[in-house]
C-alpha cells in the first residue's frame, strides 16, 4: 500500500494559554450571559456538574476527549449547554479544556463569551492570508479556551471536508493527552457537516429541547451518527431535572439563559 502523502499527515500546534489572547471577564459577565459552569455555587451550574461527571468518566473508561455537542434542528440550546459544559470542565485542573465552534454557518460561542474575534475558524479553514492557524481566547480568571468562528453563509461541508480541517482535527487529535476537546457542531439535519466533523471526534452528545424536538428526530440523529459513540442525551428546558437516558436542564436554568440574551441559540 503506497503511503499517505506528507501533506495529509501534517500537523499544527494547539496554543495553550500562553499562546491565547485573554479577553475580560468577570462573575457578573458570566451570569449576565447565561454561562452558569463556571461557578460551582450557582445552583444552576449543577446540572452541567452532572454532565461533566458522566464525561470523565467516559475519558477513564473509553479514552474520549474529544466530544462532539449537536442538535437534530436549530434553537434548542446547542450551543447554551456546550458553553455551560465546557465551562464545568474547565474547572478541573487535570485536563485542559477547549470549546471548539464548528457551527460554520450559525456559530454563537462567541455571542455568549462576548469576543470579537478579528479571525476565527473560519478564516483558518478558508486558507485566509495571514491565517495559519485558528485563534485561540481565553477568558481573564477561568481556565477555558475557546476557539470561536464567525457566522456566515459559506460551503461549509466542504471547509470541514478540507485539507486544513482535517489537519485541527488530527492536531486535536494528537495533542497533549490532557486536553479535552468540546466542539460546537451544526444541528444534524441542517447539512452534512456534523456527519463530515464526526468522523475524526471520539463521541457525540445529542441536544434536545422538551416539548419542541421529537422523539423520531433524535433517533434519525442517532441513526445517522451511529449509537456506538452516543455519550448521552440532554433535554434542555426539562421540568423534571436530571432524567435516566441522558440529563435534563430544567425550565429553571434555561430561564436564566434566556432572560440574560436575546440572542438565538442554535
Amino acid at each position: 500500500m503506497s503511503a499517505e502523502p506528507a501533506t495529509t499527515l501534517s500537523v499544527i500546534p494547539i496554543p495553550g494559554r500562553e499562546g491565547a489572547v485573554e479577553v475580560p471577564w468577570d462573575g457578573e459577565t458570566a451570569r449576565a450571559r447565561g454561562v452558569f459552569g463556571f461557578d460551582s455555587m450557582d445552583t444552576r451550574s449543577r446540572s452541567f456538574n452532572l454532565i461533566r461527571a458522566r464525561l470523565l468518566e467516559m475519558n477513564m473508561k473509553r479514552g474520549w476527549r474529544m466530544i462532539g455537542v449537536v442538535s437534530a434542528t436549530p434553537n434548542v440550546g446547542k450551543s447554551f449547554i456546550s458553553a455551560n459544559v465546557s465551562a464545568s470542565l474547565s474547572r478541573d485542573p487535570r485536563f485542559r479544556t477547549y470549546v471548539v465552534d464548528l457551527d460554520l454557518r450559525r456559530g454563537s460561542l462567541s455571542d455568549f463569551f462576548g469576543l470579537a474575534p478579528e479571525s476565527g475558524l473560519r478564516d483558518y479553514l478558508q486558507g485566509t492570508p495571514g491565517v495559519d492557524a485558528p485563534a485561540v481566547y481565553h477568558l481573564e480568571g477561568e481556565r477555558l479556551l475557546i476557539m470561536p468562528t464567525m457566522a456566515g453563509k459559506i460551503h461549509s461541508a466542504e471547509l470541514l471536508a478540507g485539507e486544513r480541517a482535517q489537519t485541527l482535527l488530527r492536531s486535536m487529535r494528537v495533542s497533549d493527552e490532557k486536553n479535552l476537546f468540546i466542539v460546537d457542531l451544526p444541528p444534524v439535519f441542517a447539512n452534512d457537516d456534523a456527519s463530515t466533523a464526526m468522523g475524526r471526534l471520539d463521541a457525540y452528545i445529542v441536544v434536545a429541547e422538551e416539548g419542541k424536538t421529537k422523539q423520531r428526530e433524535i433517533q434519525d440523529a442517532v441513526n445517522l451518527l451511529g449509537d456506538a459513540r452516543l455519550a448521552g442525551v440532554i433535554l434542555n428546558k426539562y421540568r423534571g431535572g436530571v432524567v435516566s437516558e441522558g440529563y435534563g436542564v430544567d425550565d429553571y436554568y434555561a430561564a436564566g439563559y434566556g432572560q440574560a440574551e436575546a440572542k438565538p441559540k442554535s
